[in-house]
């Protein structure tokens, strides 16, 4: 068997090779087909005057260019950006346009065609397909180009995120041939998602009347991880200075990690992820403490550390051992790893009366299992016997699970709201579960509010 690296362009670590996945995985092209698919593919993205100028508008616009660019293979953006920054990113950018050219998209004054994300809603939808990214207070949704839905209430950046995501999402479904993506209004809403469909006319409180979290711990710094710190650093934090985040992860960055992790720097490779993460969070302000090896058995939180933790693991024996590691609550989120559940996600929240350990006491991966099925596809078969390694580099790469930044997003958006309302003393939801390409059904369970708050450390948002 010979070496991954030798799998040339589709070597398991290139940069894109999870999103390709999604494409071959399906049975619908060779891993070559896959390759000239993604490289040829545009996303325009339309940003409106009125969108520019609210924290859910540029939260939108930003995160569709984040989340866009490492979809397909090239991304445009229109409109006003020369309109200031509202949020203190951490990088040489003052102007939405500077930003956005810093994740990788191109500036044009050319009308756009192809598949469009419109980030506003009073503007004229593009020639061919489009769709409309839209929000309302805590609400996020998604709507047909041709049939905007009216944006409203702008001051929450977490629903401008998920907006943005669920667009970028709509886009990649309809590149890859799915035919209702992009023909429905959907939406979420953060703060209930308990309410289903019928959440739509519960805006949520303002950022300035809830606490933002001051004290977490990030356990994964993977595409999970840093989704979860992309949403920290657009909350509206008066004193950065007085958020402590502890960062723990053992891996190094690689060229696969950018097709996935929105914090990653093209080309920036072999850095310890909490380094790449330690930077992001200083330079927004927060303080950080690194914790540079895994999380195992012998870890033990003190009464000084962060309560909170926000979790991002791949796999079930490593959240088995979240139990009894001192935490008063533990977010964890969990993404689907297969081509046909990539678009899923779900949060669990565990406090004093469950335990992550029994949790998922009985849940084994399905890594192995899926990579017998892929192996059975003919892509795999056909790059087995041209590689002539003995089926060693498919098979690696049947392992690889399918991943998108735009599901981490929203995950990591969700997972934000749960710390906020963990912090400001309100219920938190024991689960929400959902299928980006299906809001409809998103289910949610709300639990109870509690007697007394045990995370004291808490910052207004005002």
């Amino acid at each position: 068997m010979v070496a991954a690296m030798s799998i040339n362009w589709i070597e398991i670590d290139s940069e894109t090779s999870r999103i390709r996945a999604a494409l071959v995985n399906a049975g619908l092209h060779t891993f070559s087909e896959a390759e000239t698919k993604l490289a040829a593919s545009r996303l325009s993205l339309v940003l409106g005057a009125d969108a520019a100028r609210t924290p859910a508008g540029q939260a939108a616009f930003l995160t569709a260019t984040v989340t866009g660019v490492r979809c397909f293979g090239e991304v445009t953006i229109h409109g006003p950006l020369d309109q200031p920054l509202l949020f203190p990113l951490p990088m040489a950018a003052k102007s939405l346009a500077e930003a956005a050219t810093f994740f990788g998209a191109q500036e044009s004054q050319v009308l756009p065609s192809g598949r469009s994300v419109l980030i506003g809603c009073e503007l004229e939808a593009a020639r061919g397909w489009s769709v409309e990214a839209f929000w309302n207070g805590w609400i996020a949704g998604v709507a047909p180009g041709r049939k905007p839905v009216a944006i409203g209430r702008g001051d929450c950046a977490l629903a401008g995120i998920a907006a943005g995501a669920l667009a970028v999402g709509q886009a990649f479904l309809a590149e890859q041939g799915h035919p209702r993506a992009g023909k429905t209004v959907q939406h979420l809403s953060l703060w209930t998602p308990e309410l289903g469909e019928q959440g739509g006319h519960q805006l949520g409180p303002r950022l300035g009347e809830v606490y933002l979290p001051t004290g977490l711990w990030l356990v994964g710094l993977g595409n999970l991880g840093q989704a979860y710190l992309w949403s920290l650093t657009l909350l509206p934090y008066a004193r950065p200075e007085e958020v402590l985040l502890f960062l723990q992860d053992d891996q190094h960055i690689r060229k696969e990690n950018w097709g996935t992790s929105i914090l990653v720097q093209r080309g920036r490779y072999g850095t310890l992820k909490t380094r790449v993460a330690e930077e992001w969070a200083t330079e927004r302000g927060f303080q950080v403490r690194r914790i540079d090896r895994r999380l195992d058995e012998n870890l033990l939180r003190s009464e000084l550390e962060p309560g909170i933790a926000l979790v991002g693991l791949d796999s079930m024996p490593a959240r088995r051992l979240l139990g009894r590691r001192g935490f008063e609550y533990v977010i964890d989120a969990g993404l689907g790893a297969t081509v046909t559940d990539y678009r899923k996600l779900r949060i669990n929240v565990f406090d004093s009366t469950s335990n992550p350990t029994d949790h998922f006491q009985d849940v084994e991966d399905q890594t192995a299992q899926v990579a017998r099925e892929l192996m059975q596809l003919s892509s795999y078969q056909e790059l087995a016997h041209n590689r002539g390694d003995g089926g060693c580099g498919a098979a690696m790469l049947a392992e690889r699970s399918v991943a998108v930044p735009f599901v981490s997003a929203v995950a990591g958006a969700l997972a934000i709201t749960q710390a906020i309302r963990i912090a400001s003393g309100q219920a938190h939801h024991l689960a929400v579960t959902g299928d980006l390409g299906d809001l409809a059904n998103t289910r949610a369970t709300l639990g109870q509010t509690p007697r007394r708050i045990t995370v004291p450390n808490m910052l207004s948002a005002s």
